[in-house]
């Protein structure tokens, strides 16, 4: 079995216990870490064995059609080194027997904890001290900057997953009063409620959904309109829901503010109490340590026809 890794970071992350785990699998490991089409790599598509695609989504630039591994021959597997598998084109590679596999809960603890950076900031409005630059006569203008307090506040999670747990974990910590919604009934300490309730009576939303088709008009734009003026919406799941609506309802002062990753990322682009940060949330010591030892955790599986990460 060859198993062609594409990967611009794996020389700098693999560790030596990474490297043994390879080896006792029995496979030939092909690493390619210069960024170009896979097209470019000739040997992947003339070399007629059995083989698995390990890949950093970020050398395909989030992109793997059908075209780019419909002529690779005798292609058993395509393991991603991220929980995004929609840049895929899963259906061709069902049809075709070719198992994809993903990487699960590898960087919950960062998401969470950038969530909570990102609500902080929020609520403290360090957007608005950002875009206007720290202005001369603060004193004067110290009630446009007032900020409010964290303690007390009802925060509603949507989706009680990992992520959604581990949020609603740190809001608790912080003093806050937890409510949540979830598609499946869940033995939690926190206090469930419908999302109607959620968008009428919360000061801070988090959208914590897994990203796929049935999730994408869970968050309609009625809902969104039941905020109140002083709400405040978190978002780390990219614009499942009306954007533009809620930066629309933030400029008029209609929201107290709204929190998303951008790309590309500036809170001058944006008015009002805007947070527009790059999609950094995963990006710790933590997450990309984990997210090695998964993705060769999953390429090892593979090499065995094993495939418990499965997502076609």
């Amino acid at each position: 079995m060859n198993v062609y890794v594409f990967d611009p970071l794996w020389p700098n992350l693999l560790t030596d216990q990474n490297e043994l785990a390879l080896k006792n699998a029995g496979a030939n490991i092909v690493v390619v870490t210069k960024e170009a089409p896979l097209s470019e790599h000739k040997e992947l598509f003339s070399n007629q064995s059995p083989k698995i695609l390990a890949i950093n989504p970020d050398y395909v630039g989030w992109s793997l059609s059908a075209s780019h591994f419909e002529n690779i021959p005798n292609l058993t597997a395509i393991i991603t080194a991220s929980t995004s598998f929609s840049w895929i084109d899963t259906e061709f590679a069902q049809k075709n027997n070719i198992s994809v596999c993903n990487i699960r809960d590898f960087c919950t603890d960062a998401v969470a904890d950038w969530a909570i950076l990102m609500m902080l900031n929020i609520l403290r409005k360090v957007p608005l001290l950002i875009k206007n630059e720290f202005p001369l006569n603060f004193g004067s203008d110290y009630q446009f900057y007032q900020g409010t307090n964290i303690a007390g506040k009802k925060v509603g999670i949507i989706g009680l997953g990992n992520i959604g747990t581990a949020i609603a974990n740190r809001c608790q910590g912080l003093g806050m009063e937890v409510f949540y919604w979830s598609k499946s009934e869940k033995k939690t300490a926190f206090q469930q409620a419908s999302i109607e309730d959620l968008f009428q009576n919360c000061d801070v939303i988090f959208p914590c959904m897994a990203k796929n088709e049935d999730t994408k008009e869970i968050i309609n734009d009625g809902f969104i309109k039941m905020m109140k003026p002083s709400s405040s919406f978190i978002s780390v799941v990219h614009k499942y829901y009306n954007h533009n609506m809620i930066l629309d309802l933030v400029e008029k002062g209609d929201l107290y503010g709204y929190a998303f990753e951008a790309d590309p990322a500036s809170f001058s682009n944006f008015k009002g109490n805007v947070w527009a940060a790059p999609a950094y949330a995963w990006c710790t010591d933590g997450s990309t340590r984990n997210s090695m030892d998964k993705f060769v955790e999953a390429i090892v599986n593979a090499v065995h026809g094993q495939y418990p990460n499965k997502v076609n």
